[in-house]
């Protein structure tokens, strides 16, 4: 996923969401046909003016942090991407329980964006789909075979910052603000609630450095800064950073190291991304390299999922301020 200066505070986000308009279209008032399933809205996206059902019900989803936002705001799915043949029907794992794969169908030849199985897609008989332009392109390119399927609008997504008006910009297609507004009310609240478990168990975050580590390879290790997701979500609670973590390289929001530089990752805590991008990572740190931080020596490193903490998406916030504390309030092992 790209990696790009953080968007604006979540609390500005319904102000700004000058992104999509939203029109009615069609006859309301008297009319006895108004509420007819034949009744549209007109939304714009990033591939112009989309004439789409008023309530869609049928919804293909081409993008992952898309497929969090509907999920979020309470929309069934028939299509998205994913990886077949993996487990759990190769469905991303941050999504909700209740999310039933038997009914949801793999539109997708490989988990990248613009390997979409043309066929799969036409066959979930969607009435809506919901694809990206950016930084992908080739959903823009394909744009006239998905229309010709269903009503398609493609999004724009500028990197891990744009988490909060994504979920904002999905609502206004599906005309489910009110249920955005609620799920930032609750991101909102979970943060406060954290803020205070922390508090009571005498963890002052703005005097604790934490360090967010994604192991990418054998050979190379990634340093997230602020700017990145996980990065924005610990700022929320209110966490200090290492100084060596603090700006990327270039637009990157992330600093790259080899392993001789693994000095570069201590912290107060350490945070260790692992996920399924990286298999072959260790699942405990105290040997080796890693036995020279302090963080190992105090045990206050602690291995977490990287498909939850890079997801950029509200799913994966709630995961990451959930993760942060129970590892600091006693509630989970550190991975020495």
């Amino acid at each position: 996923m790209p990696e790009l200066t953080p968007a604006p505070r979540h609390l500005s986000v319904f102000a700004l969401v000058g992104v999509l308009a939203l029109s009615a279209c069609g006859t309301r008032g008297d009319d006895p046909a108004a509420d007819s399933p034949s009744d549209t809205r007109t939304v714009e996206g990033a591939n112009g003016t989309v004439e789409i059902p008023a309530s869609p019900e049928r919804v293909a989803v081409l993008w992952r942090p898309s497929l969090a936002a509907v999920t979020q705001l309470g929309h069934d799915v028939v299509g998205t991407m994913g990886t077949p043949g993996d487990a759990d029907q190769g469905l991303a794992p941050f999504l909700p329980e209740d999310v039933d794969g038997a009914d949801l169908t793999l539109v997708t030849n490989s988990p990248v964006e613009d390997d979409v199985n043309i066929e799969e897609l036409a066959g979930t008989e969607p009435d809506l789909i919901i694809g990206v332009s950016t930084p992908v392109g080739t959903q823009a390119e394909m744009v006239d075979h998905l229309e010709a399927i269903a009503p398609t609008v493609l999004l724009e997504w500028e990197g891990t910052g744009s988490w909060r008006g994504h979920l904002a910009e999905v609502a206004e297609i599906l005309d489910a603000r009110a249920e955005a507004q609620e799920a930032v009310a609750a991101y909102d609240a979970a943060i406060e609630q954290a803020r205070t478990d922390l508090a009571e168990a005498g963890v002052d975050p703005a005097s604790t450095e934490l360090s967010l580590v994604r192991l990418q390879s054998d050979t190379e290790f990634r340093l997230e800064t602020p700017a990145s997701f996980p990065g924005q979500i610990v700022a929320d609670l209110g966490f200090a950073r290492p100084d060596t973590q603090l700006e990327g390289d270039g637009d990157t929001d992330f600093i790259p190291h080899s392993y001789e530089n693994l000095d570069q990752a201590d912290g107060d805590a350490v945070f260790v991304l692992a996920g399924s991008g990286y298999p072959d990572a260790p699942e405990t740190f105290a040997d080796g390299l890693w036995s020279n931080l302090d963080a190992v020596r105090d045990e206050r490193l602690y291995r977490v999922d990287h498909d939850f903490w890079g997801s950029a998406n509200h799913h994966g916030a709630h995961r990451i301020i959930e993760d942060v504390t129970a590892a600091l309030t006693g509630a989970m092992d550190p991975a020495v």
